[in-house]
């Protein structure tokens, strides 16, 4: 009888490794082999990775983070570069003036405040100095939209794997349902065969409930094979970005091959990876925001200039009296120096060096990890390979273990069962290598 699950132990291992140990070889420069081009209501591997780029949430969120450090950049550049310019007005519908009294000798004198009714003014501020604040936030902000940047394309990378390996999960899964369909549909025959020959003298009943015992197996394999499917596909809708998907896989399982990295070492490899890249970069963003941020006790120096269109008058006028209207203005050089804030900016220094430190670790134990993960998936590539192989070699053992059944079968030497059991042997290593 056969089962089903050996086969997804040998090979699906060997194609996960093949497509994580696929970062090296893309640093190398080389290039992966794809299946054939899509097909109308078909799925197939390239076109699966491209819908999956189009629909994946985590994607579309990668994307829009990068447009957001996009526009923080520019946030960093008007807010420590460019003039500010405001403008406010005001029309005051009822009033009526403060009063200042004023003893001239014993007689009180009464004088009205003044503020005009109607006023429009326009006010700009261009920053001078700020202690390089300005520079490093903006060199922090540059650096965080690289790192945004670096951080999309991984995913991308990422994800164009995942799909890779729940498609050829699922398209495995679908031909190990197909083996158990046809080991079922066997054993049914087979158990009619089994009792026409017992009721003829020539089977047992041991015969009998050997075939049974092997169908109630062949039944539970079934279910748990059309469970895998079932979860395998749901994995791949779900990559995909979809809510359903019952389109045909339609593509072959990669053939490993181990000349690809039997010979790579890690000392020989490029060491640069997006997510590595995107870590340094936010490492380094992170400390000139603490250069910024270090500079909370330096004076801040600013031009600032203000003027203003207003209605002179005291009474009886009316918006539409632009005669009335004078101009004011002024420009002056502003100095604003942060001498004690209860402590608050040095507390917000120090916040930010111990995050530069935790963004720093980070990066580094990311890097220490990084020859871990290829020796490790280097390895599995080639132990799975091998298997694969013997594997391989099965399939001619089987082929003639068949053929020699047949024979003894007619020769009285062999019983139907054997012949049985060597059949559905080769039909399981055909259809894993299909």
């Amino acid at each position: 009888m056969i089962r089903v699950n050996s086969f997804t132990s040998i090979l699906l291992p060997a194609i996960a490794a093949a497509l994580l140990i696929s970062t090296a070889l893309t640093a190398a420069g080389q290039e992966t082999r794809g299946l054939q081009g899509p097909a109308e209501g078909v799925l197939t591997v390239e076109s699966a990775v491209k819908e999956g780029l189009e629909h994946s949430p985590d994607i579309q969120k990668a994307r829009a983070v990068q447009s957001e450090n996009e526009w923080r950049h520019f946030e960093a550049l008007g807010a420590g570069f460019l003039p500010k310019i405001s403008a406010n007005a005001h029309h005051y519908l009822s009033d009526e003036f403060t009063v200042t009294n004023i003893n001239f000798s014993g007689a009180i004198l009464s004088f009205p405040g003044f503020y005009p009714r109607d006023s429009a003014e326009i006010d700009v501020t261009i920053p001078i100095f700020d202690g390089l604040a300005n520079i490093h936030n903006l060199q922090s902000a540059s650096l965080a939209l690289d790192a945004s940047t670096a951080e999309l394309s991984y995913s991308e990378f990422q994800l164009k794997q995942e799909i890779r390996l729940a498609f050829y999960k699922t398209l495995a899964a679908g031909q190990l349902q197909s083996v158990a369909e046809q080991n079922v549909k066997t054993l049914e025959d087979h158990l009619k065969q089994v009792d026409t020959q017992k009721r003829g003298g020539v089977a047992t009943n041991y015969d009998v409930l050997r075939v049974q015992v092997q169908l109630n197996e062949a039944r539970a394999d079934l279910i748990d094979t059309q469970d895998e499917y079932s979860n395998a596909r749901k994995k791949l809708t779900q990559l995909l970005g979809l809510d359903a998907d019952n389109r045909p896989l339609t593509g072959a399982l990669p053939v490993p091959d181990s000349d690809r990295v039997r010979a790579l070492r890690w000392d020989a490899m490029p060491k640069e990876r997006p997510d590595i890249e995107a870590l340094n970069l936010r490492a380094e963003s992170a400390e000139k925001s603490r250069q910024a941020m270090a500079t909370w006790y330096v004076p801040s120096v600013s031009v600032m200039g203000s003027y203003m269109w207003y209605n002179a008058q005291f009474f009886n006028v009316t918006v539409q009296d632009t005669g009335n209207y004078l101009n004011a203005y002024n420009v002056g050089i502003f100095l604003k120096w942060n001498i004690f804030d209860g402590g608050v900016s040095l507390a917000q220094e120090k916040e930010s060096a111990y995050r530069t430190i935790q963004a720093e670790k980070t990066a580094e134990a990311a890097k220490l990890q990084m020859p871990f993960d290829f020796e490790y998936w280097k390895r599995r590539y080639l132990s799975n390979t091998d298997h694969y192989t013997s594997k391989k070699f099965d399939i001619t053992r089987s082929e003639e273990s068949v053929r020699i059944a047949k024979e003894e079968e007619r020769a009285g030497t062999r019983t139907s069962t054997e012949t049985l059991d060597a059949e559905l042997d080769l039909f399981r290593h055909n259809v894993s290598f299909s």
